[in-house]
């Protein structure tokens, strides 16, 4: 086998489908180079590589003939820090802060919101009962006794049988 012809089986061995839209449409690369793409259609697949376009029923038809290796799609699974973990809370967490005077992790449910929670578990005093809450509004921290943050409802619960 001459130079030429191992270097084009070389090439062709090294196709790979790299997918842009999940099973809609790949890049088709010979190492960094882009060389070709498929796209999904009504008739199955279309690949245009080399500025030659085929039509394949599946993927794993192309596969096969084509010898192309599809990579799989990369998903982000960036899992989003709350800023003070230590204590949890119910739902995502936006504009958060931390009280200093206080301890408290302070947050808002939505973007937009100017209601802001207290993260944790609390025995506010209402009405000379306590009750146990689970990440509070802050003004019932401000306007009523409370004991917390707790990092458990066993904890919180333990304050008032104390």
């Amino acid at each position: 086998m001459s130079k030429a012809n191992k270097k084009d089986k070389k090439m062709i061995d090294d196709l790979v489908a790299k997918p842009v839209v999940k099973g809609q449409f790949w890049i088709i690369t010979n190492g960094n180079k882009k060389v070709g793409n498929i796209t999904a259609n009504n008739a199955g697949y279309g690949v245009d590589l080399g500025g030659t376009s085929l039509q394949f029923k599946n993927t794993n038809e192309i596969k096969n003939n084509a010898k192309i290796k599809f990579e799989p799609l990369k998903t982000n699974k960036i899992k989003a820090k709350t800023p003070y973990p230590e204590y949890p809370t119910t739902s995502k967490v936006y504009n958060s802060m931390f009280d200093v005077k206080r301890g408290l992790h302070l947050y808002t449910k939505s973007e937009k919101s100017k209601c802001f929670h207290a993260a944790g578990w609390f025995v506010i005093e209402h009405n000379g009962e306590p009750q146990i809450s689970f990440c509070p509004k802050f003004i019932f921290i401000q306007r009523y006794p409370f004991a917390g943050p707790f990092k458990t409802k066993e904890e919180a619960q333990l304050q008032i049988n104390i």
